[in-house]
């Protein structure tokens, strides 16, 4: 829902990620990309690679949508969360927990 910028959030079904929390996201997501010496094409072919050897397509992230998690805040979905976090060999709780959702 959209409202004065206090309430400015992404709900996604009963999930609300706060427009401070995606902005937090989005610079860890950048950051990680960039110590990993990677860039937005390299991450794309990559998902192409772990998409083709799932047999979805849904684990693909083209490269303006990378863009979109990294400038705009775009929460992914988890689909590509998994991708990314295989991308850039961490855990998928450390890319959940950027958005805030606990481990536990």
């Amino acid at each position: 829902m959209r409202g004065s910028s206090d309430q400015d959030q992404y709900q996604c079904r009963d999930t609300t990620v706060s427009l401070q929390k995606r902005k937090e996201s989005a610079a860890q997501l950048r950051a990680m990309r960039k110590q990993r010496g990677l860039t937005f094409e390299a991450v794309h072919e990559s998902s192409q690679s772990i998409a083709k050897w799932l047999g979805r397509k849904e684990f693909t992230i083209p490269p303006s949508r990378l863009h979109d998690y990294e400038v705009r805040g775009v929460v992914p979905s988890i689909f590509r969360i998994y991708t990314l976090a295989r991308i850039y060999r961490i855990s998928i709780f450390q890319i959940l927990a950027w958005y805030g959702i606990p481990k536990r």
